[in-house]
């Protein structure tokens, strides 16, 4: 019949079909086919297909056991695909490929094998109709043939040429990106997923030959760059990756200049697409690119680093003052104890800013301010009784100067600092009661530390600052006094917590 080629008997056809490799299924596969393996493959298919499909009884004759594991054929692999794949152009029936209808047979390997060829014919169906992933897929087909017959010579054609259909599908993706075109959010998503499965045929290509499979490395990671809209961070060690791979590959050069533009990156962007066309000054992407970033960091600043201009502006504030004294007491006062009570403070003041670099600036700054302190007195009488408690404020009005040094934490618009520096505040008055009680120097040396945040004000030229300082007071404030409330302490310093808004132009 025609259908098991001119000239040959059904159990000359899988005769041969066995001996090429077919066969080949008992145990892991390993290129070699014993006596038992082509007995068990040709018993189950020449009965079978010859009461299916031609009604007659067929039944071959083998002899003897004690051949059994006798090697019979050396399977060539070149040999073996180009004969599956003669099989599958002449797609005749009753040979490799009977598609008639299935009767179960009291031989569950006819029935098994028959789910084989059936398998292995849709998957080469869905090849043919470029229907590579989905359901009813080739990928689906491939998958039911890996489960079901693993190592099985088909099952390992399917899986080379299933390769061959993903290399050649990631191919054409990376042609049209080297035809300038630009893609839609859909053919973004569908050349992400064709660098997945361009993946997997480098793995299953890596065993055979690795050298091709290295090759196509960087067309992998140059696709799955492609989702940089759901996952900017993957699409940059992608392309970095790709970039190890070729470090002179214009296409990934270019993709590189593309991420770093839409990343707001104008330099990083700049220097790619530079480095892109000078590595193939006639390819016309690369020229796009090139005059696409120049046009957009010519009109547009870089909108995530803030303008570090130098500029005048003015600060308000309020807090907490404290006085912290060291208690040293006297033999002739009833004094037993003194602690310090907190007082409301007030700032205002002017700054100038300016900027060292990116990422460092000074700002010189003239506060006045309303603040001091109490000190809580605890007396009690030498002949013994409750304590009871003397209080005196202490009240000024001071100008203070101070010297930070601001250090940002970020370079983006909205940037958290740290500030340090030395500060000098001068009493310009003190209240005229707590002056005579508890006197102290008009001058004073401070610290400052700080946390702030610089947050631009809409589309504005203004910037707004907000900070939380501390200050720590170095020296002695403690002037002699003749009062007892005086005479009791051996030191008196100052201390404070601030919250300020600074506002300046930009």
């Amino acid at each position: 019949d025609a259908s098991i080629g001119n000239g040959h008997g059904l159990f000359t056809y899988y005769l041969v079909d066995g001996l090429s490799g077919v066969a080949d299924n008992i145990g892991p596969p390993d290129n070699k086919v014993s006596y038992e393996e082509i007995k068990s493959y040709v018993d189950k298919n020449v009965p079978s297909v010859a009461q299916q499909r031609f009604r007659k009884k067929q039944d071959p004759y083998f002899c003897c056991t004690e051949n059994s594991n006798k090697i019979i054929s050396i399977v060539d692999t070149a040999y073996l695909s180009n004969w599956l794949k003669i099989k599958r152009q002449q797609n005749r029936g009753g040979g490799n490929s009977f598609n008639g209808a299935i009767r179960r047979s009291t031989r569950n390997f006819f029935e098994a094998d028959t789910v084989l060829i059936e398998t292995y014919n849709r998957f080469y169906q869905a090849v043919k109709d470029k229907k590579i992933s989905g359901t009813a897929s080739a990928e689906d087909y491939f998958s039911q043939l890996n489960k079901k017959f693993p190592g099985n010579p088909y099952t390992l054609d399917a899986k080379s040429t299933l390769a061959v259909e993903y290399i050649n599908e990631a191919q054409a993706r990376v042609d049209e990106y080297l035809s300038c075109n630009e893609p839609s959010a859909k053919q973004k998503s569908a050349n992400y997923e064709a660098g997945l499965r361009l993946e997997k045929a480098i793995n299953i290509l890596r065993e055979d030959d690795p050298d091709f499979a290295n090759s196509l490395r960087g067309r992998m990671h140059l696709l799955k760059t492609s989702n940089s809209d759901a996952d900017r961070n993957a699409a940059f060690q992608n392309a970095y990756a790709a970039l190890s791979i070729d470090r002179n590959g214009a296409y990934i050069q270019n993709k590189l200049a593309l991420l770093h533009l839409e990343n707001n990156r104008a330099d990083s962007a700049l220097y790619y697409a530079e480095k892109a066309s000078t590595t193939a000054p006639k390819w016309q992407c690369a020229l796009n690119t090139l005059a696409l970033v120049r046009k957009t960091t010519a009109k547009q600043p870089n909108k995530n680093k803030p303008v570090r201009k130098n500029s005048f502006g003015g600060v308000a504030g309020g807090g907490i003052s404290q006085l912290t004294p060291t208690f040293a007491g006297t033999r002739n006062t009833n004094i037993i104890a003194v602690n310090p009570k907190d007082i409301v403070k007030a700032d205002l003041g002017i700054f100038y800013q300016v900027g060292i670099g990116n990422s460092i600036a000074i700002r010189p700054t003239t506060l006045v301010s309303m603040e001091g302190g109490e000190l809580v007195y605890d007396r009690r009488f030498v002949t013994g009784g409750q304590i009871f408690h003397d209080t005196v404020k202490l009240k000024n009005t001071s100008v203070s100067v101070a010297l930070p040094v601001i250090i940002y934490l970020s370079g983006k618009k909205v940037a958290p600092y740290i500030s340090l520096g030395p500060s000098f505040n001068y009493i310009l008055s003190q209240d005229a009661t707590s002056s005579e009680l508890v006197p102290v120097k008009k001058s004073v040396f401070l610290g400052d530390a700080a946390l702030g945040v610089d947050i631009p004000l809409g589309k504005s030229r203004l910037l707004l600052s907000s900070e939380l300082k501390y200050t720590q007071g170095f020296n002695d404030q403690k002037e002699t006094g003749t009062a007892d409330v005086s005479d009791v302490l051996s030191s008196l310093k100052k201390r404070g917590v601030t919250f300020s808004i600074y506002l300046r132009g930009r």
